[in-house]
């Protein structure tokens, strides 16, 4: 058999493993199979931060609760400063990480807001 006959034969192979290297990562990182370091990193703190905020969200609504405040009168944009007064009596009595302080007191006044 000579080369030509052999590359011939060998054509279709070596075209689906050409396209096969090329299609291969293109759909695993679309399909989502393929999660880069960073990406988890920041789902974590995601999770981190929505929990940090519903526990703050319900210790502002048992501070409202205690000083008989009723909810409904801090929602809305004028009453945005009575609600971070709020938010940041729940806050102090939470450990929150320093660099996720701000992220979890803004998700905190977004659901009582």
């Amino acid at each position: 058999m000579t080369f030509d006959q052999r590359l011939t034969v060998a054509k279709p192979y070596l075209t689906g493993f050409v396209l096969g290297l090329i299609a291969a990562p293109v759909v695993a990182f679309s399909a989502g199979w393929v999660s880069t370091s960073g990406a988890r990193a920041e789902a974590v703190e995601n999770a981190r931060v929505e929990t940090l905020a519903g526990i703050c969200s319900y210790s502002a609504e048992r501070i409202a609760l205690a000083k008989s405040t009723d909810l409904a009168s801090i929602k809305g944009y004028d009453n945005r400063a009575k609600r971070e007064e709020l938010v940041a009596a729940a806050m102090a009595d939470l450990q929150v990480p320093d660099e996720l302080a701000r992220k979890v007191s803004s998700g905190c006044n977004r659901t009582l807001a």
